[in-house]
C-alpha cells in the first residue's frame, strides 16, 4: 500500500504543477524565447538561402561562359569556312573571267582576220576595176589608133 500511497501523492504532485496559469510576464519570456528562435532560424535559412543562391550564380554564370566559348569556337570554325568559300567563289569567278577572254579571242581573232582580209579584198578589187578601166580605155586606143 506505501508503493500505491507513494506513486499517488507524485501524480498528485506533477499534477498540481499542470493546473497552474501561466502570468504575463512566463508568456512574454516564451515570446522573447520564441522571437529569438525563430530570429536565429531565419537568419540561418537566409544565411543557406544566400549561400544557395550565390552558388547558383557561380554555376551559372560557369555554364554560360562555356556555352560562349562554345558559340564563340563555332562562330571561329564558320568563319574559316566563310574564307574557304570565299576563296573557291573568287578562283572560280577567275577562271570564269579566264575562260570568257578565251572565249572572245578564239571568236574575236578569225573576225578580226576575216574584217583585215575583206578590206584588203575590197582594196584589191578596186585596184583590179581601175586596171580594168585602164584596160578599157587602152584597148579603145589602140583600136582607134593601130
Amino acid at each position: 500500500m506505501k508503493p500505491i500511497l507513494v506513486a499517488c501523492m507524485l501524480c498528485i504532485l506533477l499534477a498540481s504543477s499542470a493546473l497552474s496559469e501561466l502570468t504575463q510576464e512566463d508568456l512574454d519570456k516564451i515570446r522573447l524565447l520564441v522571437n529569438e528562435e525563430v530570429s536565429k532560424s531565419v537568419a540561418a535559412s537566409e544565411a543557406r538561402l544566400k549561400a544557395e543562391i550565390a552558388n547558383s550564380e557561380a554555376r551559372m554564370k560557369q555554364y554560360v561562359d562555356l556555352k560562349i566559348e562554345n558559340v564563340e569556337t563555332q562562330i571561329k570554325a564558320v568563319e574559316k569556312q566563310i574564307i574557304s568559300v570565299e576563296k573557291q567563289i573568287t578562283h572560280s569567278t577567275n577562271l570564269t573571267y579566264g575562260l570568257i577572254a578565251l572565249i572572245v579571242a578564239a571568236v574575236g581573232i578569225p573576225q578580226i582576220i576575216m574584217v583585215w582580209r575583206s578590206r584588203s579584198d575590197r582594196s584589191l578589187e578596186r585596184r583590179i576595176e581601175e586596171l580594168s578601166e585602164d584596160i578599157e580605155t587602152l584597148k579603145k586606143q589602140r583600136i582607134v589608133n593601130p
